[in-house]
């Protein structure tokens, strides 16, 4: 079997030049390559990028591929990724303890290179089954985006991401103004259109690849900006704000504004700034306290710190 699967990423791990060429040039037809010579570099790629499978050596510089293993295991943001082991110096015991500590395979680098790729190949494509089935089961059924699961998830592997990558992380709290009165004036089949159609506006205020939108809960939403600083995030908030308004959609005849408008709260990290929140959870409270300072002001407008 042979599936391409571009989208999915395998990282190498040799500090061997020439078996980092061979197995780069093995499977850079069908996956995204990453390279590491060494277990610290590895351990970086795996925190800070989506790595989808590792191929690694047993005897890797600085981590060795066993300690990188149970790292990665035992991290409740990596332990789906499955790692595979190549060494020159086949040992039952040495293959009895990396299964054990839970590698999906354990492979002598003299193996046949068709034999190698099929063994990578049929990992892959399980797990681009996993992920289909995930995206499915995190993805929200109305709006098409992500649900609140997979946005509890996504925060805490941006925020681990933006700290150790010393790199801006903003959230946008995103509220529909006065949804309450939108349904109850024209019904909540009209109510879910309405979700629908901010909900693609939100996503298509993303800027970056890594940018994420999530529903998160009723008429609320949160979009995730890594590698945005403060005022990056206000530029979006705003122009997202305009989007809306512009988009012309029928309010209530009770609502502030004669059409839908939305209020945004802001919270942000910048790299060795001072006040920064502490967790992922403290910067989702900051925004949610700003969103309500957006609506006490009027609403149809963002509050940000």
């Amino acid at each position: 079997m042979t599936t391409l699967h571009h989208q999915l990423t395998l990282l190498v791990i040799d500090d061997d030049v020439v078996n980092i060429s061979t197995l780069s040039s093995m499977f850079a037809k069908s996956f995204n390559i990453e390279i590491a010579r060494d277990g610290k570099t590895a351990l970086q790629n795996i925190l800070l990028k989506d790595i989808d499978l590792v191929l690694s050596a047993i005897d890797t510089p600085i981590i060795s591929g066993q300690e990188l293993c149970t790292f990665v295991k035992n991290n409740k943001l990596t332990s789906h990724i499955p790692i595979m082991f190549l060494t020159a110096n086949v040992s039952q015991d040495e293959e009895d303890e990396c299964l054990s500590m839970g590698a999906v395979d354990y492979i002598d680098k003299n193996t046949r290179q068709s034999i190698l790729f099929s063994r990578v190949d049929n990992i892959m494509a399980m797990v681009a089954q996993q992920k289909k089935l995930a995206q499915v089961s995190c993805t929200d059924g109305l709006t098409g985006l992500a649900n609140r699961m997979q946005l509890d998830t996504m925060i805490n592997k941006e925020w681990y991401s933006a700290v150790r990558g010393n790199h801006g992380l903003a959230a946008l709290i995103i509220d529909i103004d006065h949804f309450k009165l939108f349904n109850d004036a024209f019904g909540h089949l009209e109510g879910d259109k309405c979700l629908k159609i901010i909900a693609s506006l939100i996503a298509g205020s993303k800027r970056r690849e890594r940018d994420f939108a999530a529903r998160y809960g009723g008429e609320e939403f949160v979009l995730l900006l890594p590698f945005t600083d403060l005022d990056g995030a206000k530029k979006v908030a705003q122009e997202l704000i305009d989007t809306v308004q512009q988009r012309k959609i029928p309010s209530a005849s009770a609502a502030s504004h004669n059409v839908v408008t939305i209020s945004i709260g802001i919270a942000a990290i910048a790299p060795n700034g001072e006040g920064n929140a502490t967790s992922a959870i403290e910067l989702i409270n900051k925004a949610d306290t700003n969103l309500f300072k957006a609506k006490e002001a009027g609403r149809n407008q963002f509050s940000a710190t």
